[in-house]
């Protein structure tokens, strides 16, 4: 949880006949309820809390499944089972990073959890090869659990299909009732429009002349798109790096084209004459979208952020995507060798 745990959760001795419910005792600023609902938003549980009382629900039984807690007017998505879960300590819901609770039961999310803490950087990078180790590789994990990682950090992944593909295989088919495993068979349906070796999304964008310019139009050559935008800043350096690539790799089978997501013309042409790109450079009047919503080349080509670059083959197939400096070189490099 990006939430408030004081101590780490502890396991629970269960017997065969184990059923969920909530209890526990907690302070509280004001009175509140806490409610289970399903990712659909189907409320499963209710339950009143007044600070310093006791509560507890009746056991009933649901499937292991991620679910969203909400605490008064605070959510969370947990990892629940026919586990019984203790909550105690001090909650404030409106601010909810001054509280402090302990959780008994949830021993699935503290696997999550786990995982999701070794993939950042210093707190502030986040390790896709690092992710993609654990999600595709550790055998020991819950179907749930797998599935989880993906929903929690869907914007942060790239949304490439080998990955979503490469983990969803790791689950068995039997073991795939879950909805948040659901989520994840449906993200791979999705994304096999732009695995490697379909065709690239064709678009048609205006050049700084006006014109209209299609990616068809360069159909026998090797093109580099690279998603970009002024005001970001990783675009920015990652151009740099790439008109040194393209200095030393530039030649009549190989394009480079850049696609700003600007919300406004002005800024992307500002951009195009500050880094002096050397290269084809075309305004999608559409923008960008934040968030986990997409417009429609975001869509297309399967990315929430920028720079996001992909190599198409003269065939006009996507040969590699999400590159970044060197990989750059090194993908151009090994498609004019196979191609």
């Amino acid at each position: 949880m990006k939430l408030f745990v004081l101590s780490l959760f502890m396991l629970l001795t269960l017997s065969v006949s184990a059923q969920f419910s909530l209890e526990g005792k907690l302070r509280t600023l004001r009175p509140l309820t806490i409610k289970v609902s399903d990712l659909a938003g189907n409320v499963i549980v209710a339950c009143p809390v007044k600070s310093g009382k006791e509560f507890k629900t009746k056991p009933i039984h649901i499937k292991n499944d991620l679910y969203v807690v909400h605490f008064g007017d605070y959510t969370e998505r947990i990892i629940l089972s026919d586990t019984p879960v203790k909550i105690n300590g001090f909650l404030d819901d409106l601010q909810p990073d001054n509280s402090t609770l302990e959780f008994e039961g949830i021993d699935q999310h503290l696997k999550y959890l786990e995982i999701e803490g070794a993939c950042w950087e210093d707190g502030k990078r986040f390790r896709r090869d690092i992710f993609k180790s654990y999600a595709e590789n550790d055998a020991t994990l819950n179907p749930v659990v797998r599935a989880t990682l993906v929903h929690e950090k869907k914007s942060l992944l790239g949304l490439d299909y080998e990955t979503y593909k490469g983990i969803l295989d790791r689950i068995p088919e039997d073991k795939r009732e879950a909805e948040v495993v659901k989520f994840l068979v449906r993200e791979v349906a999705n994304r096999a429009k732009y695995a490697l070796g379909q065709e690239a999304y064709n678009f048609t964008f205006v050049d700084m002349d006006g014109k209209n310019v299609s990616l068809t139009d360069f159909r026998g050559k090797f093109v580099l798109l690279d998603f970009s935008a002024s005001w970001c800043g990783g675009c920015r350096a990652e151009a740099k790096k790439l008109v040194s690539i393209y200095d030393e790799l530039k030649g009549d089978d190989l394009l480079i084209i850049t696609v700003s997501l600007d919300n406004r013309e002005k800024d992307w042409r500002r951009m195009v004459e500050e880094d002096k790109l050397p290269w084809i450079s075309l305004w999608n009047s559409e923008g960008f979208t934040k968030g986990n919503k997409q417009n429609v080349i975001q869509s297309a080509y399967g990315f929430y952020q920028i720079p996001f670059i992909v190599l198409i083959g003269k065939d006009g197939k996507l040969i590699a995507r999400d590159l970044r400096g060197e990989e750059i070189k090194e993908a151009i490099e090994k498609a004019r060798k196979t191609n």
